[in-house]
């Protein structure tokens, strides 16, 4: 990510290596810290032991499947934007959730790869909930997967597969 901001937000001189996640002004002496987008995603089971996966609509990624989940807004903590990001993707309103745990990865966006951290949260949703999901936002699609037919060939991201992977096996 970093060969794509050579220069100081502060000053505009040239940032220098000095560790793996931060950058010295030569200039002005301005520490830029590279550190990872905050995200969230959510692992949405069935009483019919089914994962709820979205398809992607926009890139990156389009029309792979993921979970549903996005970034942090300002001023948001993981579960608030949590919340936010499940109305906006699906149309209902989760109340109840548990942290699963969190996976770094990376996001790209108009070519340049930032670094994110995902907090994975799960939860059980009735049948009356999952009838009143419709897909919206960046989401094209919503579709029902038995534990064992994941399309793991076709999962967005890394941590996405790895996350459901570990939370299939805590089962």
């Amino acid at each position: 990510m970093i060969k794509n901001f050579r220069f100081c937000p502060r000053c505009g001189g040239a940032l220098k290596k000095e560790t793996t996640n931060l950058y010295i002004c030569s200039k002005c002496g301005f520490h830029l810290y590279i550190n990872p987008k905050p995200s969230n995603a959510l692992i949405i089971t069935t009483t019919n032991n089914e994962i709820l996966l979205v398809k992607r609509k926009f890139n990156p990624k389009k029309d792979f499947w993921d979970l549903p989940g996005g970034f942090v807004n300002l001023n948001e903590n993981l579960e608030e934007s949590l919340i936010r990001e499940i109305k906006e993707e699906l149309g209902i309103k989760i109340n109840q959730f548990q942290y699963f745990h969190s996976y770094p990865d990376k996001y790209l966006y108009q070519e340049i790869n930032f670094p994110a951290l995902c907090g994975v949260f799960f939860t059980k949703i009735s049948n009356k909930i999952l009838q009143q999901i419709k897909p919206s936002d960046d989401v094209k699609e919503v579709k029902l997967f038995k534990f064992r037919e994941i399309p793991f060939n076709r999962i967005a991201f890394p941590s996405m597969k790895e996350a459901l992977r570990n939370f299939l096996s805590s089962r």
